[in-house]
């Protein structure tokens, strides 16, 4: 039996909030600002928020694949299609504040190291930091995640230690674990993403608007008072 005196209370015990996403997914970075921003707009409410990986493409090499060539095969179409299909995502940033420059990205890098890095900030306390960071430096500034520089880089910026990552980049240090993670959100049956879960108890598929993750709020924190003791970060 929880012991009453002991329990946080409920109102203190913050929202579990995991996003299923891949740092070159631009509807993923759409959906984080439109969820981080439900967040401000409800920040009576507490959460904690976890970045889980996924990947779009595991064949990725892991120096990384030229991306336009990929896009084109992909959708099999000609550049001036190509962009008219990015017009929407384009559209959809510029509503949450991000300014997408898809005309500077040349590489589809390979994710499991963004993966393994997004890990390492958990550690360090600048987790949702380091997924802006990432999102920011591939989709706005065009730069090439599949470079372990580009990494170390990013995560002296948010005052970790650079040195440590790059050796653990160079090791197979968290590789393991972050296998596992993506298994779990296949088993899951997750096969788009963003996903959110909201306390493992339901999720929020696509990028959707501030509205939407404001109401997903709202009834976790519902679900929670209803239920107390089966609430709680998993």
């Amino acid at each position: 039996m929880n012991d009453p005196i002991t329990q946080p209370p409920i109102l203190d015990r913050p929202i579990a909030i995991d996003f299923i996403s891949d740092v070159i997914c631009p509807w993923c970075y759409v959906g984080f600002r439109a969820l981080v921003t439900a967040c401000v707009t409800r920040r009576e409410i507490p959460t904690h928020l976890s970045m889980r990986p996924f990947e779009l493409d595991q064949t990725t090499p892991k120096e990384g694949a030229d991306r336009k060539a990929r896009l084109l095969a992909k959708f099999g179409v000609d550049e001036a299609r190509l962009r008219e299909i990015s017009q929407a995502v384009v559209e959809a940033g510029l509503r949450v504040g991000i300014e997408f420059n898809f005309d500077a990205i040349k590489t589809t890098p390979n994710t499991r190291d963004c993966h393994r890095l997004l890990r390492w900030a958990r550690s360090a306390g600048v987790e949702v930091e380091c997924a802006e960071a990432l999102f920011q430096a591939y989709h706005v500034e065009g730069e090439d995640l599949s470079q372990a520089a580009t990494l170390v880089s990013i995560a002296r910026g948010l005052g970790m230690d650079g040195d440590l990552v790059a050796r653990l980049l160079a090791s197979d240090a968290d590789v393991a674990p972050v296998e596992q993670e993506l298994d779990i959100a296949q088993r899951m049956g997750v096969t788009g993403v963003p996903t959110v879960l909201f306390n493992q108890s339901f999720a929020v598929v696509g990028a959707q608007g501030v509205e939407t993750f404001v109401a997903a709020l709202d009834r976790a924190r519902a679900e929670q008072l209803a239920a107390p003791a089966a609430s709680g970060i998993a």
